[in-house]
């Protein structure tokens, strides 16, 4: 996907509408604003010409779209509460989470890693806000615990890596739920967070060439001690900078429910020992090769994942 003028609107259109969609109390611009993002997003996983991917996705996010607006209708028409099993259905699906998930991974193994990099950071966002303004947190305790053990445990034996980063979108929906309904400054703190890293990681494995694990194999131990450094800081990975806004999250969601901060302790361990298990089997193969035994150069080297202590201090003060 080269940056021109039209790909260049279509991404500042999709940034724009998810601004718009924070700013809005009004149900029917937020809908509004969430399919301008997705027919601004067909335009860039299309290319030069229409493909299966896009209208994989076309149909499926049309379907949440239109079932989500008939929910909202419906519903006000008989003038009772938004909060509706048909509407919880319709936003799961359109942020595939967990069980109507299968079409993330499938549609995200076939995109490039700029779309990947907007499909798991803005354009989860207006549903997001959907989620918080109108389901109830008790109806979205079951979604969210399948997300979490579905998002943990499907990512370890991916060797695709656009697979396993669909994977990780899918369990991170859950804390990112999670801080939309606690507090706007939580929401930023994650989402920021959050979109960094994973930008930051997706990054890297473009510059480079990536697309399965076993490639990583042949990068210089730089490069993979940065990589796996992020692949450990989105998994929650204490001291680094992703389980500082968890660590916030799982305090607050006690006062909110016991169930769903123990499923996301508990699933949090497998995504780690998941991210473990790449990190040994890429560090004990570098060890082997005579090319990499010389002295490291960590001039590149990110401190994005070193500053939770300073981080930490800035958010309680």
């Amino acid at each position: 996907m080269k940056m021109n003028s039209s790909m260049t609107m279509f991404v500042y259109m999709i940034f724009m509408s998810t601004l718009i969609s924070l700013s809005t109390n009004n149900w029917l611009s937020m809908w509004i604003m969430m399919e301008m993002a997705l027919f601004m997003f067909i335009p860039l996983i299309s290319k030069n010409k229409v493909n299966d991917q896009s209208m994989k996705y076309f149909i499926i996010q049309s379907i949440s779209s239109y079932t989500l607006i008939f929910s909202i209708m419906w519903n006000s028409s008989y003038e009772t509460n938004l909060n509706s099993l048909l509407s919880l259905i319709s936003l799961m699906l359109k942020t595939g989470m967990a069980p109507f998930h299968l079409w993330k991974p499938m549609i995200m193994s076939k995109i490039k890693w700029k779309e990947c990099m907007l499909l798991t950071t803005l354009i989860k966002i207006p549903p997001m806000i959907f989620f918080n303004k109108m389901i109830k947190f008790n109806m979205m305790i079951l979604p969210l615990s399948l997300s979490l053990i579905v998002g943990a445990t499907s990512g370890i034996n991916q060797l695709n890596l656009k697979k396993m980063m669909a994977y990780s979108s899918i369990f991170n929906l859950t804390w990112m739920t999670s801080s939309f309904l606690i507090s706007k400054k939580i929401m930023l703190t994650f989402f920021t967070l959050y979109s960094l890293l994973n930008i930051k990681l997706m990054i890297f494995f473009k510059k480079n060439n990536l697309m399965y694990l076993n490639q990583m194999n042949y990068l210089p131990l730089n490069l993979k001690l940065i990589i796996n450094m992020n692949m450990l800081s989105i998994s929650g990975l204490p001291p680094l900078t992703g389980f500082y806004p968890k660590w916030i999250i799982l305090s607050e969601m006690i006062n909110y429910s016991i169930i769903l901060p123990s499923m996301m302790v508990t699933t949090s361990i497998l995504s780690i020992y998941m991210y473990i298990q790449i990190n040994s089997l890429c560090l004990s193969n570098s060890l082997v090769k005579k090319k990499n035994s010389k002295v490291i150069s960590f001039k590149n080297f990110s401190l994005l994942n070193l500053l939770i202590l300073p981080a930490m201090f800035m958010f309680w003060m």
